[in-house]
């Protein structure tokens, strides 16, 4: 749920990408003006997920911290999206031919999160900077994407390969390089990773297994991952390649 206000953020500083297409000789008056309010929301239900905004100006929330997931449920089965740092949502929008058939999803953080709320005033804000809006709209159809690829994706054969083609887009995007590889700071469950992929619980947890026995990935104790295949080409997955580890010197 959400937490007391945390102030406001220059919001050029938290997401520097939002920058671009901003003509260089009047970035620092941009940076200056385009502030948003940061709300802290906590592990759980995100309950206020649902509330309408009063103005039909508020845009969304731009998440600047945490693991966000909104799970639907179809005839019982779980279909997970994971959102973080970089995404703009509007978690209110449900589309009518959904809520027709009683579709419904839960929006929850996996961890403590922090999203800025670009409301009306922000659009007041952006009027001298235009550009600003259609790189907020890129981060909608990037979102759209990738959740087109997700659905590609629960195509193939062979739950390795979903899950190694998950983890090397969630490293792509959240992951932090070290010395041992690629770190997912996310604790992300074996049931939220079948809810991503298309498939059933056991069945992935014996996959987990066998692409950690081969050193392609490490579970740390605080449930957050370790994948040590960044650099593979993920076309070599999808052509059926039975042992990827020999192509990272394992």
């Amino acid at each position: 749920m959400f937490g007391e206000s945390e102030g406001t953020v220059r919001l050029l500083d938290a997401e520097p990408s939002l920058a671009r297409g901003i003509e260089r000789r009047i970035l620092d008056q941009a940076r200056e003006s385009l502030i948003a309010e940061v709300r802290r929301v906590e592990p759980g239900e995100w309950e206020e997920a649902r509330k309408v905004p009063s103005s039909p100006l508020f845009l969304g929330y731009l998440i600047l911290e945490g693991a966000f997931t909104r799970e639907i449920m179809v005839s019982g089965r779980p279909s997970l999206e994971l959102l973080g740092p970089g995404d703009l949502i509007r978690p209110w929008v449900v589309p009518r031919a959904l809520e027709v058939m009683h579709v419904t999803d839960e929006w929850s953080l996996i961890s403590t999160g922090h999203v800025a709320i670009i409301n009306e005033d922000f659009h007041q804000q952006a009027q001298e900077f235009p550009s600003i809006l259609t790189v907020l709209m890129d981060r909608v159809v990037a979102r759209a994407r990738w959740l087109g690829f997700q659905v590609a994706l629960s195509q193939l054969t062979r739950i390795d390969h979903r899950l190694l083609l998950t983890f090397r887009y969630v490293a792509e995007r959240w992951g932090v390089e070290s010395p041992r590889g690629v770190r997912i700071p996310i604790r992300l469950s074996h049931r939220n990773l079948a809810a991503m992929i298309g498939a059933r619980r056991p069945k992935v947890s014996t996959a987990l297994t066998a692409l950690s026995e081969k050193g392609l990935i490490e579970q740390d104790k605080d449930g957050s991952w370790t994948f040590f295949a960044a650099d593979i080409d993920p076309m070599a997955v999808l052509a059926d390649i039975d042992d990827i580890s020999e192509r990272i010197g394992a």
